[in-house]
């Protein structure tokens, strides 16, 4: 007979063993996937960290990079900087000369030049043209002396500025020693301009005087009306000659140079020097008070 009671327990036994074993898998598999989730979270941290650390390394390398190229423009910067002076204007070349007359030395138009080199100045107030261009004419023979120095030696003042006659007494001191050259001795002296004919006597003393200055390489003195060299100024204004150009078979002097120290008349390229005819020097002068040359 059989024993139903018996079959019904185990069939129950058997249902319970089954759940048991069901239980257990979807336990394990719930932590297989816990475990993947959070490996592949971790992964994404860890990737996300290695791109900030990858990041922050390049740009730290920029950075860097960036810094050195810097300090390296600095230092170049630093070494090739140079101190610029802007009391004086280097001294003209005989290019830059040429290129006032638009042509060259052996061009065949136009004569010889002879020109002395001068370093040019500008002057720091409005009434010491005389002494910076005293201040010029020393310089060329070597000899230092200050617009400032030279200004309180000669009495320059605010109402008239500087008198020649004061002017060339200063200069022969510091070039020769005494202020007034006598008989044969060498110095400056001056002379008055009262015609502007060019075949007076006048204008050929003194094409004559030019050239003896400038072949000793004495720089030659000049004052003239500013109203009637720059239209529009007014005033009596002194500047250094520096030379001149002969006519083109060299028979006359055709041109002056001198160099201009006023500040209201520098030319970026040519800084003062300016070319005139012994004409329009002559003329200029002829409304002068103060003597109007020294040579």
């Amino acid at each position: 007979m059989v024993d139903f009671k018996a079959i019904k327990f185990l069939t129950a036994a058997l249902l319970c063993v089954t759940l048991l074993v069901g239980c257990q898998s979807k336990s394990r598999d719930v932590g297989k996937a816990a475990n993947t989730t959070k490996t592949s979270s971790q992964q994404k941290t860890s990737g996300k960290e290695a791109s900030q650390e990858s990041s922050s390394s390049e740009t730290d390398s920029l950075t860097d990079e960036a810094k050195r190229s810097k300090e390296k423009t600095i230092a170049t910067t630093e070494r090739s900087g140079a101190a610029v002076s802007t009391d004086n204007t280097p001294p003209l070349s005989q290019d830059t000369i040429d290129k006032i007359n638009g042509q060259g030395q052996n061009s065949g138009q136009g004569g010889t030049k002879h020109q002395l080199q001068v370093t040019q100045q500008v002057q720091r107030d409005w009434n010491t043209c005389a002494p910076t261009t005293v201040s010029m004419m020393l310089s060329a023979r070597g000899v230092t002396a200050s617009q400032e120095e030279l200004a309180q030696a000669m009495g320059t003042d605010d109402s008239f500025g500087t008198h020649n006659t004061d002017a060339i007494r200063v200069l022969n001191r510091y070039l020769f020693g005494y202020e007034q050259p006598t008989g044969n001795q060498s110095g400056y002296r001056l002379a008055t301009v009262t015609t502007a004919d060019l075949n007076s006597e006048e204008m050929r003393v003194f094409k004559e005087r030019l050239k003896q200055n400038i072949a000793d390489g004495y720089p030659m003195y000049y004052t003239f009306d500013n109203a009637r060299i720059y239209p529009g100024s007014s005033g009596e204004h002194n500047v250094i000659g520096t030379g001149y150009q002969l006519t083109e078979d060299g028979s006359d002097i055709a041109y002056l140079y001198y160099i201009d120290p006023s500040y209201t008349q520098q030319d970026p390229t040519y800084g003062g020097l300016k070319k005139i005819t012994p004409q329009e020097l002559f003329h200029a002068m002829l409304t002068c008070v103060e003597p109007n040359y020294g040579w």
